[in-house]
Order: structure tokens, then sequence, then C-alpha cells
């Protein structure tokens, strides 16, 4: 005789893929943006992103997050594909609060590495997020049309579904994903007040 095999999927797991795949969707539009040149990534931004993701996606695994840590695995490789990207697509003009703000990212790592604490860890690079957004919307303030929005409305949705699709949602799990949605959100509501204000002059 053959025993069924019934294979249960929990609806975090469901979740996590949706968040996986939305995010490999938002990856592709961003980075589509910027070989057309639509889009001019700030490397700094990139470069903190790619440390702050890694970092999250670790704390998140070592606090039983689940699926929910499935997105900020494939959000970590997209921000570091997209920080090799910025070196021959991204802006050219870092100014000296760009290089302020690069350096006093890379300064409040280091603390990081000092504890093994992951809530401190947690809020550290929750912190050193806006920091790192600054050199992108100090850009997009001049510029408002370099930054592909669709790709941060997608971020945003990503982070939403991840929440849901975490396993244990506690400060370290989650602080990081809603910091997130705050900083995207902000940098969103930049551009599109300075699209408006350039149409009119």
């Amino acid at each position: 005789m053959t025993e069924d095999i019934i294979v249960t999927v929990s609806y975090q797991e469901v979740l996590g893929a949706i968040a996986f795949i939305i995010s490999l969707w938002g990856t592709f539009v961003y980075i589509r943006s910027i070989l057309k040149g639509r889009t001019k990534p700030h490397l700094y931004t990139w470069v903190i992103f790619s440390i702050l993701t890694c970092i999250a996606f670790v704390a998140q695994i070592s606090d039983n997050a689940g699926p929910g840590a499935w997105m900020m695995g494939a959000t970590s490789l997209s921000c570091f594909t997209t920080a090799l990207l910025s070196i021959k697509y991204g802006i050219r003009n870092h100014s000296k609060s760009d290089k302020i703000a690069l350096f006093a990212s890379l300064s409040a790592i280091i603390p990081w590495l000092m504890t093994k604490d992951p809530l401190l860890s947690v809020i550290m690079i929750s912190m050193i997020d806006g920091i790192a957004m600054f050199p992108t919307i100090r850009k997009s303030w001049n510029s408002p049309y370099q930054e592909n929005l669709p790709a941060y409305w997608i971020a945003n949705l990503k982070n939403v579904i991840a929440l849901f699709a975490l396993t244990n949602f506690s400060i370290v799990t989650s602080l990081y994903l809603i910091s997130i949605m705050v900083v995207n959100t902000l940098l969103i509501s930049v551009c599109i007040y300075r699209r408006k204000a350039v149409s009119v002059l």
C-alpha cells in the first residue's frame, strides 16, 4: 500500500513567495529604467542599502522571521546589483553633504559590528537607512525625474506583504521593513512635489 503524502503550505509561505516574486518584479522595473537612461541611481545610497539589507536579512533569520525574510534576501541582491550599475549609469556629481551622509552611514555600521544584539542592530540600520537615502532625496529634489517611482511603490507593496509573511512578528523582524516604507514614501512625496513644481515653471 502507498500512503498519500499531504503537503501543507502555510499562509506565511504563500505571502513570502508572493513578496519574493514582487521583489524580483520591482528589481526588473528599476534596472530596466536604469539601463534605458531614465533613472540615475546614487552610488552612495545603494552601497549603504546593500550592506543594510544584508544585515537585516541576517537579523530576521536569527529571530525566526521565516518566509517573511525571503524578500529581504532578494532585496539584498537587488541593492548590490543596483550599486554596481550605479558605477556606470549613476549620477557623477556627489556633493559634500552626500559624502557626509556616506561617512555617517559607514561610521554607524561600526558599532553594529561590535554588538551581537539583533534588536540594537535593527534599530541602528533603520536609522542608517534614513541617512543613506539623503543623497538620493537631495538629488531627486534637484532632478525629480531621475528616479523610477513605480519601483518604489512596488517596494512598499512587497514590504507590506512581507510583514504579514513573518512567522515571528517582532521589532527585530518588522522594524526595518517599516522604516524602508517610511523612507520610500518620503522619496516618492519629494519627487511628486518637485515634478509638479517644475511643471508649473
